[in-house]
């Protein structure tokens, strides 16, 4: 089954033909929904004609649609029937909810499989233990729409389809239930005695490299409640992995952890590598709640685009215009976007990656961050990726710091010994914010200093706002404000 998908993508022989039969496999099939009848999908009879006739779209586009679906229509913006209405994470703005359908899930199974696959086949002694695969806690009740479709799969191994799931099953070291714990405390305390209890654990599948961090940090406050629930001979050995400091030990037999490793998680798997020195951390690729993007191949640089899953186009950031897949450039930016079988045509992700290199004809990416996210209060236009830049040419890199606007200013929230002086400085390099600094729009940024455990702060205070535990993602840029009331710590810099 895996091996099966796997030698389609390696067969790929023209990217160019391959993604032009993908996209219209899905016109076809949708031609006669609300969405196809209104862009004429019957008429399109190449890829030109398609761009020419439907438009580039955002989220804001499909709201109507995706409300005709809440209240249970069909036939809307796509033949097939929508399974589970999908809210994505991570976002400061209002939940989007994403439409599956069976033919959606398929096409994450195409980029899945052979990842798996390769996985498996290239590490040896993987397939001795046993995995961890990412489960996050249930923190809110299961929702449905006034039609009846429900809301947001029960666990994260619904991505692997049926049979996957199943086979999973066997090897999981975490059972699956353990996803319908509510109570953060106790999902933490289960997942961790889980994974103490299993000596032979081969595979690490996380989405931030933070949970991972976290659970560590878990098991040691809470050694005194964990470790009685453990046989004596594995409690004496955990015992002495605490008390040393040696976490790699607890799991001697672990071979691969998978997590994010791009952009704004570097960091954090960075600091994987240290705790975990005799693993291979494979960075995963570029996959949103809306499609399946890329996946790694074991000792790759970069993720190879998943061309099985979705008709993929990129806007360029030099120039602005749009590329297909087989037309990218190496060391070139672009932004995603993708046409795919659960509705979504011609979908701006927002996601910026960068081609690395090729492999073959396989395209090589990396993801950089999102395009959108940007802070514009006056006028200023912050970008995060701006600020990401900044700070590492001011040497600041692997340390927690998150920006954030208050009022008339931006907050440096930052755990560091010494604070460079020249931040506000080096921001109004940016044009639009050294402009909104000099009208007196933005004061001089503020430096909150942190002094508590201002990970664990921010996560539990994004589990509160109704994001998924293991979705979390640290951000150098958050849009919201209010943080000073979250964050322990106080203001060293704050000129009124």
């Amino acid at each position: 089954m895996y091996k099966n998908e796997y030698k389609k993508f390696i067969k790929i022989k023209d990217i160019e033909k391959q993604q032009a039969k993908k996209l219209f496999d899905i016109l076809t099939k949708n031609k006669s929904c609300t969405y196809g009848s209104k862009y004429d999908f019957d008429k399109i009879k190449s890829t030109d004609e398609y761009q020419h006739l439907v438009p580039l779209t955002t989220y804001e586009d499909y709201i109507p649609f995706i409300e005709r679906i809440k209240n249970g229509e069909k036939n809307i913006l796509t033949k097939e029937d929508v399974l589970i209405l999908e809210p994505t994470g991570g976002s400061t703005s209002a939940t989007k909810l994403i439409p599956y359908t069976k033919s959606l899930k398929v096409e994450f199974q195409k980029g899945l499989k052979p990842w798996v696959y390769d996985l498996y086949s290239q590490n040896r002694g993987l397939n001795w233990g046993k995995s961890y695969w990412s489960i996050t806690p249930a923190t809110t009740q299961k929702k449905y729409t006034k039609g009846g479709l429900p809301i947001g799969f029960e666990e994260d191994s619904e991505y692997l389809g049926d049979l996957g799931k199943r086979l999973m099953q066997y090897i999981f070291a975490v059972p699956a239930k353990i996803a319908q714990e509510k109570n953060i405390d106790h999902f933490y305390y289960k997942t961790a005695l889980c994974l103490l209890k299993c000596k032979n654990l081969t595979f690490i599948s996380i989405w931030n490299p933070t949970l991972l961090i976290l659970l560590i940090d878990y098991i040691k406050k809470n050694s005194e409640r964990l470790l009685p629930e453990i046989t004596n001979k594995r409690r004496s050995e955990i015992k002495k992995c605490l008390h040393d400091e040696t976490y790699y030990k607890l799991w001697p037999h672990l071979k691969v952890i998978s997590c994010w490793g791009d952009a704004h998680a570097y960091g954090y798997a960075e600091k994987l590598k240290v705790l975990f020195p005799h693993a291979y951390i494979q960075p995963k690729g570029l996959l949103a709640t809306e499609g399946f993007i890329s996946f790694p191949f074991t000792n790759e640089e970069g993720a190879r685009l998943s061309l099985n899953s979705h008709f993929f186009e990129f806007i360029s950031t030099s120039d602005n215009k749009i590329y297909l897949a087989h037309e990218l450039t190496k060391s070139e930016e672009y932004e995603v976007v993708i046409t795919t079988s659960g509705g979504l045509y011609r979908y701006k992700l927002n996601d910026l990656i960068k081609v690395t290199d090729f492999q073959g004809i396989y395209p090589l990416i990396e993801f950089m961050g999102k395009r959108d996210k940007v802070c514009d209060l006056f006028g200023e236009k912050l970008h995060e990726n701006f600020i990401k830049n900044t700070m590492d040419s001011l040497g600041v890199c692997n340390d927690f710091y998150m920006f954030a606007p208050e009022k008339d200013r931006y907050v440096l929230y930052i755990q560091i010994n010494k604070i460079p002086q020249n931040i506000d400085v080096a921001l109004r390099k940016n044009f639009h914010y050294d402009y909104c600094r000099k009208l007196g729009q933005l004061k001089e940024l503020a430096i909150f200093r942190l002094m508590g455990d201002p990970l664990t702060e921010y996560i539990n205070e994004c589990v509160k706002r109704g994001q998924k535990l293991g979705d979390i993602k640290p951000s150098v840029l958050h849009l919201q404000s209010g943080w000073d009331k979250v964050f322990k710590g106080e203001y060293s810099v704050k000129n009124d």
